[in-house]
């Protein structure tokens, strides 16, 4: 082309460190923003511990006696946990972790193969009916963690003395005390107090409520089966077949105890724990002095529905929340007044559930205006 005649339009040239792909111009000049690391090994490393915990928690529930028997140190240890770790019994760590300490307290139990994580609403710690109580009604919460295979009563026998060890503890006199839990959980308070009451436990007069989400007062009907297929497995003339019995009866003395909602010593020792649906419990009534709550949940909306009737919220049947027995001494008298239940809920929902806690705070609201 003749340099003198008319310039023609030309296109830009790419910058030198660009490149066109997929339609695009990708700039290699300009830097990537920098990756945040730190937060995503913060992050990566508080998933592995909510996942090893929750391993942990499983492992305690199916094996958890055995465990203890053989010192492993998988074996949970019953304690007060805050943000995950063991909480010391002195003055001095009990006024660090809780700075706004209060004379009622609100201890919150959960059930088998769980933790204290059970409570929280998402993933944040800082959200459940422990913390709600604290802000709404001024209740220092506490959070038990215990190893949910060993016996219902080893463990109850265990939480009362701990119980007296955080009254002795307390940095301000404790006045009042209240118990939210869950399914397992509330067996075993149930069978602390019976023991407190014993040993004339000086938290025993202290408690003023006790909530029992789920609780299987009679028995879980999930254990009663599993207990009913290994009797009739190891009637089997095959020996591979036994072995299957056996198999699932190497399951804990916790989960046992569930079979007909064993609470104190007399109802497993020196008894065969699987005799085909041997109910060897003893009565053990609710305790005098303190308003007793039940709160129960379905999976349907229509009560009468087959699902819900046999059911209930999948692991509890509302007659064994409630206590209804055929038997007089295992009858346990709550007041009509004192059970609320919810339709279209499974069982591990009542321990985060919006509904749930503002019962929960009505029925606290309430025997706090009779007291006043």
């Amino acid at each position: 082309m003749d340099p003198s005649s008319p310039s023609q339009p030309q296109s830009d040239p790419l910058p030198a460190a660009s490149f066109v792909h997929d339609g695009g111009f990708l700039d290699l000049q300009t830097p990537n923003p920098p990756i945040p690391w730190k937060k995503r090994f913060r992050a990566a490393g508080k998933s592995l511990r909510k996942g090893t915990d929750i391993g942990v928690g499983i492992l305690n529930g199916v094996v958890g006696d055995y465990l203890h028997q053989q010192g492993n140190p998988l074996a949970v240890r019953m304690g007060f946990y805050a943000s995950g770790k063991p909480l010391a019994l002195t003055p001095e760590a009990l006024s660090s972790a809780c700075p706004n300490m209060t004379s009622r307290i609100c201890v919150l139990i959960h059930g088998l193969v769980c933790d204290e994580t059970i409570w929280n609403y998402g993933e944040s710690g800082r959200a459940n009916y422990g913390v709600f109580l604290q802000r709404d009604l001024g209740y220092t919460p506490f959070y038990l963690r215990y190893n949910t295979g060993r016996h219902i009563s080893e463990n109850g026998r265990n939480l009362d003395q701990l119980m007296n060890e955080l009254i002795a503890a307390l940095p301000v006199a404790a006045q009042e005390i209240i118990f939210i839990t869950h399914s397992m959980g509330g067996l075993v308070t149930r069978s602390a107090c019976g023991y407190g009451l014993r040993q004339d436990s000086p938290w025993i007069p202290k408690v003023r409520k006790l909530f029992y989400l789920g609780s299987p007062h009679l028995g879980a009907p999930l254990e009663k089966f599993g207990n009913a297929a290994a009797f009739v497995l190891k009637k089997f003339p095959r020996p591979y077949i036994q072995i299957i019995g056996d198999v699932l009866n190497v399951r804990s003395s916790g989960i046992k105890d569930l079979r007909f909602g064993y609470v104190s010593d007399g109802d497993w020792a020196d008894r065969d724990p699987d005799l085909f649906l041997k109910n060897n419990k003893n009565s053990l009534p609710l305790m005098d002095g303190a308003s007793h709550y039940v709160i129960t949940a379905r999976l349907t909306q229509n009560p009468r529905h087959p699902v819900s009737r046999w059911f209930g919220d999948a692991l509890v049947r509302t007659p064994s929340a409630l206590g209804r027995s055929r038997r007089r001494d295992h009858f346990l008298d709550f007041p009509a007044c004192h059970h609320r239940e919810y339709p279209a809920m499974g069982h591990m929902k009542m321990t985060h559930s919006p509904e749930v806690y503002a019962q929960i705070r009505q029925w606290c609201e309430q025997t706090l205006f009779d007291e006043r």
